[in-house]
């Protein structure tokens, strides 16, 4: 079941020009980082003073419901395509700071679990859209950029034909 867009937010989509700004939260959790990455493509708060950081305040993916810094980097996120018997695919596209992260998502044979989220600047913790369940397909780039490849965990890797409910496999459901 999908939850309803906020008013505000179906307006802003319907407006041939706004001030609203939609905003992507990105979460990346993997066992080899300390804590998980947590991305903005907004850069309208500061977050601190010593190194000069920005970003945005949500309580989008916290635990104890208080806000926490999703730090702004510079990302392009590139909707899942819609192939033919392939498995749809989202792409972000990320500015490298760190080149231990780097190293995390393009050299573990245990792939990293992403969720995005789509909120408005001037409403962060209201979440319009969340896509959960990602899986990191794919990292590639240079030290520059990198293209992180999301998909949804092994959504085509259901086996066929499908067990059927048949008298012999399933007595109980056949009196």
């Amino acid at each position: 079941m999908s939850k309803p867009i906020s008013l505000n937010a179906l307006r802003q989509v319907d407006a041939p020009a706004s001030d609203q700004v939609a905003v992507f939260l990105v979460i990346i959790e993997h066992d080899a980082l300390e804590r998980p990455l947590r991305l903005s493509s907004d850069n309208t708060s500061r977050i601190t003073i010593e190194p000069l950081t920005y970003g945005t305040w949500s309580t989008y993916g916290s635990e104890d419901s208080l806000p926490e810094p999703f730090y702004y980097i510079g990302m392009e996120v590139i909707p899942p395509d819609d192939e033919e018997d392939a498995e749809p695919t989202s792409t972000i596209v990320i500015d490298v700071l760190d080149a231990d992260i780097v190293g995390v998502l393009t050299s573990t044979t245990v792939p990293a679990a992403a969720r995005i989220a789509i909120v408005m600047a001037d409403t962060p913790n209201l979440v319009e859209i969340e896509t959960v369940g990602l899986q990191l397909k794919n990292a590639s780039g240079d030290w520059g950029q990198i293209a992180l490849k999301l998909s949804m965990e092994d959504l085509y890797d259901e086996p066929f034909p499908a067990m059927r409910m048949t008298k012999e496999r399933f007595p109980g459901l056949h009196r």
